[in-house]
């Protein structure tokens, strides 16, 4: 796969992740603030006649044609030791995915924070609960029915030990959630590894349930699930599959180095 902006003119244009990069935060230059350029700065900036120069974006590639800076603060642009480059090609295209993945997470720990919520409210005030359910009772068995207000009633009549119980799984979900989503937002390793643990681990009771009642809701859940599990397993390369780490280690030195700004300069360049 060759990095953004060099591949010979397709039919149907892809969507180049950084282009979005670039227009949510700007293009990534150098040397706009150099008083003088040299031959050895043309992967970043070249003179384009007396007054304006031509700067490369260093995430997209894009070149731009700007005017020389009237009050430069610095003799040279910085050296390459001194430039970070930005995140680009085949490792910016994963960081999109794993933080759409990430917000995913950030969705069920607002639920599950909700539901924790509830579970608490319903600790603080147990007794008037149960009071009031006994007193309505034959109210809402009518719209409830009676085998879920009975349920609901063995719950409030059995002490606050199976409560506290739901309480702290939901705070643990709330936990292991909300690190999935940091994992995965910092693209980082340890991320991955517990968003695929527990995405197959979720997958055992959703196919239980398929098994009873294919509800729609389900259905969509299970095959999200089953596409994160995929994505990590194949693109992330988990486990050692396809090369592990040592082989994410060398898709991002092809596409985020100096090498790989010297592989697509323009084509009038020496």
């Amino acid at each position: 796969m060759s990095p953004p902006g060099t591949e010979p003119g397709r039919r149907r244009p892809r969507l180049r992740f950084e282009l979005l990069g670039c227009a949510w935060h700007g293009h990534r230059m150098v040397g706009t603030d150099a008083a003088m350029i040299t031959e050895a700065d043309a992967l970043v900036v070249r003179p384009a006649g007396e007054w304006a120069r031509w700067y490369r974006c260093l995430r997209c590639d894009a070149w731009l044609l700007l005017p020389s800076p009237a009050a430069p603060t610095r003799a040279t642009p910085p050296g390459r030791e001194e430039i970070v480059l930005p995140t680009r090609g085949r490792p910016l295209k994963s960081r999109y995915v794993l933080r759409l993945i990430a917000l995913t997470r950030a969705f069920n720990v607002l639920v599950l924070a909700l539901v924790l919520g509830g579970a608490v409210a319903v600790l603080i005030n147990q007794t008037a609960l149960r009071d009031d359910l006994l007193a309505n009772a034959a109210a809402l068995q009518i719209v409830f029915g009676g085998q879920a207000i009975g349920q609901l009633e063995s719950v409030l009549s059995g002490g606050a030990g199976p409560l506290w119980l739901v309480a702290a799984g939901l705070l643990m979900l709330v936990a292991v959630e909300a690190a999935e989503g940091i994992g995965l937002w910092r693209a980082t390793r340890w991320g991955e590894y517990l968003t695929f643990v527990m995405t197959t681990l979720l997958l055992v009771p959703e196919v239980a349930e398929l098994t009873s009642s294919a509800s729609p809701g389900t259905i969509v859940g299970l095959v999200i699930n089953l596409a994160v599990v995929a994505y990590l397993l194949v693109a992330k390369r988990l486990f050692g599959l396809r090369g592990g780490a040592a082989a994410i280690a060398a898709e991002r030195d092809h596409d985020i180095s100096w090498a790989a700004l010297a592989r697509h300069l323009p084509t009038d360049a020496g």
